[in-house]
């Protein structure tokens, strides 16, 4: 070798070599021996031998010995970190296919591949062999490239474990061979053909078995391969957490446990749905009730409706039976009275009779003829001081003379035919006129109503000045094309004005014109609307324009008045601009200017066309008729000046109209007057006449009629005889008459008595008296006069009932109906197919009972159990395992302290590993959760309070398991982040607490060390031992470049804790180290590099002396280095 491997005779004295076979558990596996094939810079086939009593690795700084420590990394971890010795065992600086390829320095990135030793094909293969006493186990990888690539995606590989009886042979050799004989396939054949080989097709799943077979966790070699080259621990939360402690994080748990509860969830939608089902149905059922009562009710009311017109017939037969018996009485003593008084009267008439013959005798008959004529005149005088009357009240209005002689009546005939033929031609002009201003205000009427009607219509759209039927058109079109009328816009309504331009507002709405009302249709509904307005009868000038909302854009005259516009935000508007540029016309300043120029727009209106053609159109002023804008502002503004102006001459005209018809009706009085006096003899008003005859006549009378003569008395004595015959014949005709009535009311008591029988019929039964007698118990006894008011009266307070019944029946029934349809939305299952009609409500109370007693019950149980036996239960045993895992770690941790006290970390001291349970404010709310869940259990309630709080509990897991990653999350379900770790120096004597550490920062750069290695040193311990066990079965651990800062006192207490915690060090360390091994190994694996190619040899520490003498014999003045 190049550069040589020297020792001094002194440094090499083989009784400092100490045996440590009694150190190692004879059922530990301890590495033996580690076999590279073409692997970083060891090409070819390489093999490395380990005394189970102790072995190093050693040789110059950049000889390759981390490389066969990343070797045998490649085989157990399974994402190692390679050459942690240099990056003080944090971060890697090389990859698997740097050593494939035999890349020298790794991170080259030198443009050509000078450093790359193996270039094209190649193949690579690894193998370690682990032995126990009676056991040898075999891992080995082989990896080959095909090709020059370089990239991970190219290279194959295949990796087997075997187990032999003895740690003897070399596998790999063999393997190499098959391989490159037969590839894969005959790997896998050699495999299927040997009992204890096994292939893999990936690193995971051989590892996997490895792991299984040394029984420990995932995190075991990767903190093997952590440990190989720390020197100082940042922090021991850290390598706990992420490296020491497996991970028993219980988020797939979590997840599982609310899936689960998703489960307990969809029960409990079931059951609610349940619960919901039976809440609708509820009201039916009570309804349903309410409806049965209402029924009876009417059942009963009809059955009084039809009971209650016997019962009345029956007692009025029986009232009109006594009536009947009492008239007959009453006829009997009529009768015998009538035949009394014709008995007197007849006696009376015969002493009148004499005494009027002896009247006549004595003069009586002038006195008769005389009275008789005063009678007459004294009707007649009554006659005419009547119409003496009122012909004074024709005369006093016709302005006339009242007396009354027949040349002034004669005179007053002959003035009054005068003014007939002067009214009546005063009265027909009067109502030909009156005819005529009603003639004027029936139209007047109808445009201001339909005025007041616009401007509500205007009002209701303030977004348009366009009148109101064509608003009704578009409203119309819109609903036939099914499309909001905002997508069918007015032209006019698109544009407006500029405000510093509305002196020229109306030459533009002349201009536009009629294409104002130009109504955009949309060109995808143009052939539906052209349909349409061509199949009706529109009323109106319909003007359309096909319009394309992506028209292309519109190009204006510099001087148009489309330069005056604004423009709405709209999705037709650019056809409303590319129109519009169409029939632009450019702005000038006067007539004059118009002259020169063709399509040309006044401010005054006026417009030119080709070839000196000019228009103005001043059908309306300037300033009317105005329908562009954005608002209804100069439509309501002309609509109410010209509501205004009718209004005001609808006044006028209403006025004139009252005015003429006052006339017309004082023309046809007077009318009437003179027709009525023409109508007039003088004999009827000549009342002077007739009062002069009266006189005379009244005179001759009493001359006839002298008191105290014997014809007065005889006269006196006549007369009351006259008097007592005629009073005697009204008490007959009055006794009479009474006779005729009893007569009638007999005959009409005996008719209705035969009505009332045929009415009433037989007699009620005993159930129906007892239904009207209880109807009627507190109602007025009923006799022949009020029978008829007392039948109509409860007969129609039966009937109202009746009514009031049914409304109420008729009103359950719609409720009855709509809670049916209710009960169907929240039943779409069972209730899905059936009506929702009243002859329907069984099959829902049906539905309704079998919830209640069967399908509640059966789903809050089921809900129950399963609240109580999966769900709680799984989130019980869920945080009870985190619990539990928690309290292992203490436990374990507990055991390696014990091991910790037996061995001296300082004179008098030793280190304690202090785990701290962490409570964060997640788990705070956990644990409360917890408590509530336990508090809501004994809750009586159908489990309710405890679904809830369960619930609350799986939501906080739920959430847990989402976000993983958070520190609150972790410390919920990771058993590793419910501690938090440091280390006590203590003291041995009292146990006393010198200083806590988090990790092994501060101090000089062996205090760091040591700590560290003691806290790995239980790290690994507790990593690498099975659970159960006391000792590791996988017991070689690597200490690369170790004790590079220690001193030998100090590394034999490291050693006496690997020991101690039956782990077996493989010490990797330069030359310089080599006598701190001495005393603690037995052989050394001596690692030379030449150029680019290394190469190893193993050596006992005697061997390695005898050459050493050997040199120094040979070269004496050879300085030891």
């Amino acid at each position: 070798m190049t550069e040589a491997f020297e020792v001094s005779g002194a440094e090499l004295d083989s009784s400092s070599a100490k045996s440590s076979e009694n150190s190692v558990e004879p059922d530990a596996f301890l590495l033996r021996e580690l076999q590279v094939f073409n692997w970083g810079p060891f090409g070819g086939f390489h093999r490395a031998e380990f005394d189970p009593r102790g072995s190093a690795i050693v040789g110059p700084t950049g000889s390759g010995k981390t490389t066969l420590i990343d070797a045998l990394m490649t085989l157990i971890v399974h994402q190692p970190k390679y050459n942690l010795a240099s990056t003080g065992g944090h971060e890697s600086d090389r990859d698997l296919m740097s050593y494939i390829r035999g890349v020298a320095g790794a991170g080259n990135e030198a443009g050509g591949n000078e450093h790359v030793a193996r270039r094209g094909k190649t193949t690579t293969g690894l193998c370690a062999t682990f032995a126990a006493a009676r056991e040898a186990l075999h891992v080995a990888v082989l990896f080959w490239i095909n090709s020059s690539s370089t990239a991970a995606a190219d290279r194959k590989e295949v990796w087997l474990i075997a187990r032999t009886a003895q740690a003897v042979g070399s596998p790999l050799n063999e393997w190499l061979a098959t391989h490159k004989e037969a590839g894969e396939k005959g790997l896998r054949q050699v495999a299927n053909e040997q009992e204890n080989l096994r292939t893999f097709k990936t690193r995971k799943a051989c590892q996997a078995e490895l792991r299984r077979f040394f029984d420990v966790g995932e995190n075991a070699f990767a903190l093997l391969n952590r440990a190989a080259g720390l020197k100082q621990l940042n922090s021991i939360d850290e390598i706990f957490r992420r490296l020491v402690l497996d991970d028993q994080a219980k988020f797939d748990d979590a997840a599982r446990v609310a899936a689960e509860f998703d489960s307990l969830a969809d029960i409990h939608a079931e059951l609610e749905r349940a619960r919901q089902q039976q809440k609708s149905l509820q009201p039916i059922a009570t309804e349903q009730q309410k409806y049965a009562v209402l029924q009876a009710q009417r059942q009963q009311a009809q059955r009084l409706e039809q009971l209650l017109p016997r019962w009345f017939a029956q007692q009025k037969a029986a009232l009109w039976a006594q009536r009947e018996h009492e008239l007959e009485q009453a006829l009997v003593t009529v009768q015998r009275e009538i035949q009394q008084l014709r008995q007197q009267q007849a006696e009376r008439q015969a002493k009148e009779r004499l005494a009027y013959k002896q009247f006549q005798q004595l003069g009586g008959a002038n006195i008769e003829l005389v009275q008789k004529q005063l009678d007459s005149l004294t009707a007649q005088r009554r006659r005419c001081q009547t119409d003496v009357q009122q012909y004074q009240q024709l005369c006093h209005a016709l302005a006339l003379d009242e007396a009354l002689n027949q040349a002034v009546f004669d005179a007053n005939l002959r003035q009054v035919e005068a003014m007939q033929a002067d009214r009546t031609g005063k009265l027909r002009a009067a109502e030909q006129q009156w005819f005529e201003l009603g003639g004027k205000r029936v139209p007047l009427q109808s445009r201001h109503q339909e005025l007041k009607q616009e401007i509500a219509a205007v009002e209701a759209r303030p977004d348009s000045n366009i009148p109101h039927p064509f608003q009704q058109f578009r409203a119309a079109l819109a609903r036939q094309l099914e499309v909001d009328a905002t997508e069918l816009p007015y032209l006019a309504e698109l544009v407006e004005v500029k405000a510093d331009q509305t002196d020229w507002r109306g030459a533009v709405e002349r201009a536009i014109g009629g294409h104002r009302l130009r109504l955009l249709v949309p060109a995808r509904h143009l052939r539906v609307a052209l349909r349409w307005v061509n199949d009706r009868n529109n009323r109106l000038h319909v003007r359309l324009l096909e319009a394309e909302p992506d028209a292309g854009e519109a190009r204006f005259m510099e001087d148009g008045f489309t330069r005056k516009l604004n423009f709405k935000r709209h999705a037709l508007i650019q056809p409303a601009k590319a129109f519009l540029a169409g029939i632009d016309l450019h702005c000038v300043a006067d007539s004059a200017a118009l002259q020169q120029v063709d399509h040309g727009l006044t401010r005054q209106g006026t417009m030119s066309g080709k070839r000196g053609r000019f228009d103005k159109h001043d059908q309306h002023a300037l300033d009317q008729g105005w329908l562009t804008g954005f608002d209804n502002r100069d439509q309501l503004r002309s609509l109410r000046a010209e509501f205004e102006g009718c209004s005001n001459e609808l006044a006028t005209l209403d006025q004139a109209v009252a005015g003429k018809k006052a006339e017309v009706d004082t023309l046809r009085k007077e009318s009437s007057f003179l027709e009525r006096f023409a109508q007039w003899e003088f004999d009827n008003i000549d009342l002077p006449t007739i009062e002069s005859a009266m006189r005379e006549v009244q005179a001759e009378l009493a001359a006839l009629s002298a008191p105290d003569s014997d014809l007065d008395r005889q006269r006196q004595r006549w007369q009351q005889l006259e008097a007592e015959v005629e009073g005697l014949g009204k008490q007959i005709g009055a006794q009479e008459s009474a006779r005729g009535e009893v007569n009638a009311d007999l005959k009409r008591a005996k008719t209705a008595r035969a009505e009332a029988v045929q009415l009433g019929g037989s007699a009620l039964d005993a159930e129906s008296s007892e239904l009207v007698n209880d109807h009627r118990a507190k109602a007025a006894t009923v006799t022949l006069d009020s029978v008829d008011t007392l039948e109509r009266q409860e007969i129609g307070a039966i009937r109202t009932e009746l009514g009031r019944l049914q409304d109420r029946l008729d009103d359950k029934g719609k409720t009855l109906v709509r809670l049916m349809g209710l009960a169907q939305k929240v039943d779409t299952g069972a209730l899905a197919e059936v009506g929702t009609e009243l002859d329907d409500v069984p099959k829902y109370l049906e539905r309704l009972a079998l919830l209640t007693q069967e399908a509640l019950p059966e789903k809050q149980q089921r809900f129950q159990t399963y609240l109580n036996q999966s769900s709680d239960q799984g989130v019980t045993q869920l945080l009870t395992a985190v619990s539990n895992e928690v309290s292992v770690i203490e436990e374990r941790i507990e055991e390696l302290n014990q091991t910790l006290r037996r061995v001296e970390f300082q004179p008098g001291r030793y280190l304690r590993l202090q785990p701290r349970k962490v409570v964060h404010d997640g788990l705070k709310k956990l644990q409360s959760a917890q408590r509530h869940l336990r508090a809501a259990a004994l809750k009586d309630d159908g489990g309710e309070a405890q679904y809830a709080a369960l619930r609350n509990v799986v939501e906080l897991l739920r959430d847990a398991s989402e976000r993983r990653r958070t520190v609150g999350a972790l410390a919920l379900l990771d058993p590793r982040y419910r501690l938090e770790f440091s280390v006590a120096l203590m003291r041995r004597e009292d146990d006393y607490v010198i200083e806590t550490r988090t990790g092994s920062q501060g101090g000089s750069g062996g205090e760091k060390e040591i700590i560290a290695s003691y806290i790995l040193t239980a790290s690994l311990s507790y990593a690498l031992c099975p659970s159960g066990a006391t000792r590791p079965l996988f017991g070689t651990v690597v200490l690369d470049e170790a004790f590079s800062k220690s001193s030998q006192a100090v590394a034999g207490r490291i050693v006496a804790a690997l020991r101690e915690f039956g782990l077996h060090p493989l010490f990797v360390t330069p030359n310089k180290e080599m006598r701190l091994l001495r005393d603690h190994t037995h052989s050394a694996i001596v690692v030379h590099r030449l150029d680019q190619q290394s190469s190893l040899a193993s050596m006992s520490w005697e061997r390695l002396e005898a050459e050493a003498r050997a040199r120094v014999r040979a070269t004496p003045s050879t300085e030891a280095r």
